[in-house]
């Protein structure tokens, strides 16, 4: 099984980014989703953090960047802050896919750790 099958669809922006961002995002986007395809996790990691400087509160990077570390990189500590980070941008909304994709990526974990 490809690792890159636990990754979401990286999506054009949709929360409050600024009128340059759009574009950037959107070219990290397509650069980081080939990045993960292609198993280059590394480069991944650098396009999602280029994805937050642009847009800090962009929750699908976030939670993409969490999975990255898990099953990417085998962190679980990184993959953990990045799933709480998630539910936090998303004010605790079970309705938000990222807020619920990360509550139950986060109980996963959670329970395999204890």
């Amino acid at each position: 099984m490809r690792i890159a099958l636990h990754f979401p669809r990286l999506r054009t922006a949709r929360r409050e980014a600024p009128p340059e961002a759009p574009d950037a995002i959107r070219v990290y986007r397509h650069h980081a989703a080939r990045a993960i395809a292609e198993e280059r996790w590394a480069s991944a990691l650098v396009f999602l953090d280029r994805i937050l400087e642009v847009e800090p509160r962009n929750t699908e990077a976030w939670l993409t960047k969490g999975h990255l570390h898990l099953y990417g990189r085998g962190d679980e500590p990184a993959a953990i802050a990045c799933y709480r980070k998630v539910i936090v941008l998303g004010g605790y909304d079970a309705t938000d896919p990222h807020v619920a994709k990360a509550r139950s990526s986060l109980e996963r974990l959670l329970k395999r750790l204890a």
